[in-house]
């Protein structure tokens, strides 16, 4: 588990310069540079889904249609953004087009884990 940490914590550096461009900043995002927004992103998703599997690995996790579809939404607005660190680790090259996808989903995926994170936290869970 710490190895494919490491390995995705290399990907971020590489990940973050070549997607940011000329991408915006969402509006009182706080953040000077896209880079840091969307590596923030990404490393806040990890961070929520390493909660979401040590609660499940605890039994902790409530076996509700909310929280299903609430993680389902997160995993799916952010699946663009976890795709290309794959891409990233792999060297695998990529167009413009998809580069392009990938800046356009990343406040959809902030949005999601932060709704995910709000579920949490109204059932009192860390």
């Amino acid at each position: 588990m710490i190895v494919s940490r490491l390995k995705t914590l290399s990907v971020l550096f590489p990940l973050v310069y070549a997607i940011s461009g000329c991408a915006s900043l969402p509006a009182n995002s706080g953040y000077t540079s896209f880079s840091s927004y969307a590596e923030a992103v990404f490393r806040h998703q990890n961070e929520v889904s390493s909660r979401l599997m040590m609660l499940t690995e605890s039994e902790q996790l409530p076996d509700d249609e909310e929280f299903t579809d609430t993680e389902e939404a997160m995993t799916d607005a952010c699946e663009l953004l976890n795709d290309y660190a794959e891409h990233q680790l792999s060297k695998d090259s990529m167009g413009w087009r998809f580069k392009r996808k990938v800046q356009d989903s990343v406040e959809k995926c902030d949005q999601s884990i932060q709704r995910m994170e709000q579920l949490l936290k109204s059932r009192g869970l860390p």
